[in-house]
């Protein structure tokens, strides 16, 4: 019998119900799963479930809430055996979407036991990992603003109501940084590092992004005045984000903020501000995927 650990966030805002995923998980006993269902009860709890769970040999561990559970999960899971899967039941189900993964409980976890399992790269903001990407400046500033419950009430909702409140009062500045070890002064509006592509389940910003390449794309966004921010909406919204006036495309291995006082947030959290060092864990977390899933996101299917 294999084993597997569902970390279940109950107050997340689309979460199924508990005896909804203990039916789900029943009915994959007769494939030869056992699959155990913990609740998170506070802050950082499902990291902390997810590492236990790792810690007696779970073969899968799978992260049901919304992605800032998938976050802690997967920093629970870091550089360990166990493979992370993703049970749709959040607010944004950012990778999910990204992969495929159905929303019906009892499919999803048939789908992805019967998956494929790869292993992939990390980001590192400081010492937190993040799966998809991590973001410094204005989006941040809007994580932050945003309070609990219109984002329990409205969803995603919040964000574009809060997006705009921020961007109307929100100004670049300067910035010190260092890209690869290489220090750089620049004029910085937004800074987003993409491990992954999906940003927020709708668009795609990091475009190009690959999970096991070693290394993150970085998009610098100067946003001098409104017309430019405009085009620049424009740009994402149409895909075509590299060679836009006002963004800087790279890719890197590292990438060290030394100005102070910059919001941060990974995966959609808030988690402080700079000075911060972002960097690249490579291969550090097998995830399973509904097979033939997201073949974009890995390198052999960047010369298609």
């Amino acid at each position: 019998m294999q084993r597997a650990v569902i970390v279940l966030n109950p107050k997340s805002r689309n979460a199924p119900p508990r005896p909804v995923l203990e039916a789900a998980a029943r009915t994959l006993q007769p494939d030869g799963w056992q699959i155990d269902i913990r609740s998170t009860e506070a802050p950082r709890h499902a990291a902390e479930l997810a590492r236990e769970a790792a810690g007696e040999g779970a073969s899968v561990v799978f992260a049901c809430g919304g992605d800032g559970t998938i976050n802690e999960v997967t920093n629970g899971l870091a550089h360990t055996e166990s493979a992370l899967g993703v049970l749709r039941g959040g607010m944004g189900d950012v990778f999910g979407r990204e992969v495929g993964v159905p929303r019906d409980p009892e499919a999803a976890l048939r789908i992805l036991l019967d998956g494929e399992r790869h292993r992939v790269d990390l980001g590192l903001a400081g010492e937190r990992y993040f799966l998809l990407m991590a973001g410094i400046g204005f989006d941040a500033d809007v994580v932050q603003a945003v309070p609990s419950l219109p984002k329990r009430l409205l969803g995603s909702t919040s964000y574009g109501l809060w997006g705009a409140y921020v961007m109307a009062r929100y100004r670049s500045r300067n910035v010190i940084l260092k890209v690869d070890g290489v220090e750089q002064e620049l004029r910085l509006y937004w800074l987003l590092l993409g491990n992954t592509r999906s940003y927020g389940g709708i668009i795609q910003i990091a475009s190009g992004a690959i999970v096991d390449d070693g290394l993150l794309d970085a998009y610098v966004f100067e946003g001098r005045g409104v017309g430019r921010l405009i085009r620049t909406a424009a740009r994402i919204v149409r895909h075509h984000v590299e060679g836009g006036a006002g963004i800087i495309f790279q890719r890197v291995q590292s990438l060290e903020i030394i100005s102070r006082g910059l919001s941060v947030q990974v995966d959609g959290e808030y988690l402080g501000e700079t000075p911060m060092r972002f960097s690249v864990a490579p291969a550090a977390l097998d995830v399973l995927l509904p097979k033939g899933a997201a073949p974009h996101l890995f390198q052999s299917d960047r010369t298609k």
